[in-house]
């Protein structure tokens, strides 16, 4: 189970901090500027909030120490407050109301990217077996886990899966080299040229192994039919 006993908060597992800190794009939830580096109980402990992964949302250190145990919709409030009667300090930092003002709106986004179940699975089944000891081992964890994402076109989670399997990830785009039909080949290609076959796979929504695999067939059929008309 992924729920966390409410003595044991801090001790979330690894590929959960994975999967809330590369939430929204890797960005803190309440000021949407800075890289998120802890996680935030959005409805707080202190009122019976879940020690759960779907109260969870990624933060900063600065917003998750001005938020100071609120839910968001009490801190916007708070700030609204703050904006008009700053002698009153409702808030500890004058926040802009651009910005504040949409935060119930991106945690609301956030927690739904959070609950995707594909996207949980995947970062379970990639990183569950990941450990960390202390926050700097975290953060190489993170550094690689953000690297992987990068590397592909799309959201590996939303690629199709070879077979269901709850035991190792099954999608293409990311574990393709499990599929029974996969073989290795090299391709000889230059960087740019590399960088728009990428391109050219991610716009038609396939696997680079399903449009190498049709080239072949296709190189292939085409060497039978001059045979064909030498004969």
């Amino acid at each position: 189970m992924d729920e966390i006993r409410r003595g044991e908060r801090g001790k979330q597992r690894t590929w959960q901090w994975l999967m809330v800190l590369t939430a929204h794009r890797g960005l803190c939830v309440y000021c949407g500027r800075s890289s998120a580096t802890t996680i935030d109980h959005e409805k707080p402990i202190a009122d019976d909030g879940a020690d759960v992964w779907w109260n969870f949302v990624p933060a900063c250190e600065d917003c998750n120490r001005w938020k100071k145990g609120r839910s968001a919709n009490r801190w916007v409030a708070d700030m609204d407050l703050h904006h008009m009667y700053p002698k009153e300090r409702f808030a500890t930092r004058a926040m802009s109301p651009r910005v504040y003002a949409g935060i119930t709106r991106r945690v609301a986004r956030v927690q739904r990217e959070i609950a995707d179940m594909d996207r949980r699975e995947w970062f379970q089944l990639h990183y569950g077996r990941e450990k960390h000891r202390n926050k700097a081992d975290l953060f190489d964890i993170l550094d690689r886990c953000k690297a992987e994402l990068r590397s592909y076109p799309h959201y590996p989670w939303r690629t199709p899966r070879l077979r269901p399997s709850r035991m190792f990830c099954t999608r293409l785009i990311c574990c393709g080299y499990q599929h029974p039909k996969a073989r290795h080949l090299v391709a000889f290609l230059e960087p740019e040229e590399h960088a728009a076959f990428k391109r050219a796979v991610f716009n038609e929504r396939l696997h680079e192994g399903d449009v190498l695999g049709r080239l072949i067939r296709e190189y292939l059929a085409g060497r039978d039919r001059d045979r064909d008309d030498v004969a």
